[in-house]
């Protein structure tokens, strides 16, 4: 599995609309109640090669074999008293593909480009108890609050959000 930073979307994108179809079936909280309908996973793919092209954000693809199985985008701080820091978007790994480290892989990746552009603090958010909970705490994110009822589901129910950050290191 390779991951790399990409400006160009296209190549991907039919995978990339599943993989956030997919993901949001399967429960995750990245700002989207399910079913995605396929334009609008045309349309949040359009907005994210547009930011990508304008230099607001970086995209990482895990793909193998010219099919992709997980992204993470950082969106670069635009303010001219945050040139440091970034924020992590949508962390998504298809379903099928969970347990082989892809996540972990795509997070390394954001965080040596993230380092390499100058960019040493990195925030991110997600739903308490979902798998990136956990994954970001091993990775050496510091949990720095919670929010209760933050995020909704599609039936109703109310769900706690935890915010991490992380500065980086030249290691890193």
């Amino acid at each position: 599995m390779q991951v790399d930073s990409v400006k160009d979307i296209s190549p991907f994108v039919a995978d990339l609309n599943e993989i956030l179809v997919e993901t949001v079936a399967a429960g995750a909280s990245i700002g989207f109640l399910p079913p995605v309908a396929p334009e609008r996973a045309d349309a949040y793919w359009q907005f994210v090669q547009n930011a990508v092209y304008s230099g607001e954000r970086l995209i990482f693809i895990a793909h193998e074999e010219g099919r992709a199985y997980g992204v993470v985008q950082l969106r670069l701080t635009q303010k001219g008293n945050g040139v440091h820091r970034g924020e992590v978007e949508k962390l998504m790994v298809h379903p099928n593909s969970r347990g082989h480290g892809i996540g972990h892989k795509l997070m390394v990746a954001l965080e040596h480009k993230a380092w390499e552009i100058g960019r040493t603090l990195i925030l991110l958010d997600t739903r308490r108890g979902d798998v990136a909970d956990g994954l970001y705490g091993r990775m050496g994110y510091t949990r720095f609050g919670i929010v209760p009822a933050f995020t909704i589901d599609s039936d109703g129910t109310k769900h706690d959000t935890c915010f991490f950050y992380k500065q980086l290191s030249p290691s890193k």
